[in-house]
């Protein structure tokens, strides 16, 4: 009986240990300790650069055409039909491939080549960028050969 206290109390203060926290170092002490560390495993060959093959063009075009837009706000639910009791399927990004489609103040947005979302009208707006000092377009050029959109930013 007197050993099962005694484990439960070792579990107990197990459970009750102080968690670790994150070494918060300067640049020059990450620096000391990175050279300590390579004069520690020695020199590496890795051996000759991979070039890695040229890429074929793998864009394709979507299956209905989309403008690239900006949401009103970061925080724009989308949803799986134009209905705002519907089920949300995500949350708006930055930027968005919006399809001509529009049902009763709600606009079809392209996920991917396949998969579409809703969002209502009104909280849509014209695209702006991130960083509003970096003024450039955005256009929805088609579609990866993974399925995402595929946006490009000429400058205007």
């Amino acid at each position: 009986m007197y050993g099962y206290i005694r484990i439960a109390a070792a579990i107990g203060v197990l459970g009750f240990s102080t968690p670790a926290f994150a070494q918060h170092l300067s640049a020059t002490d990450l620096d000391r300790l990175s050279q300590e560390r390579q004069d520690d495993i020695g020199a590496r060959n890795w051996g000759p650069p991979v070039n890695p093959p040229a890429q074929a063009s793998t864009e394709k075009p979507l299956p209905m055409p989309a403008t690239c837009m900006s949401p009103a706000s970061e925080t724009s639910p989308l949803y799986a039909a134009p209905n705002v009791h519907a089920r949300k399927v995500g949350q708006a990004g930055f930027q968005l491939a919006v399809t001509d489609n529009e049902v009763k103040g709600w606009r079809q947005v392209l996920l991917n080549g396949i998969h579409t979302a809703w969002i209502p009208s009104s909280e849509l707006g014209p695209y702006k960028p991130l960083n509003p000092e970096h003024p450039v377009g955005c256009v929805v050029t088609g579609e990866r050969a993974d399925g995402t959109v595929l946006f490009t930013h000429p400058d205007q």
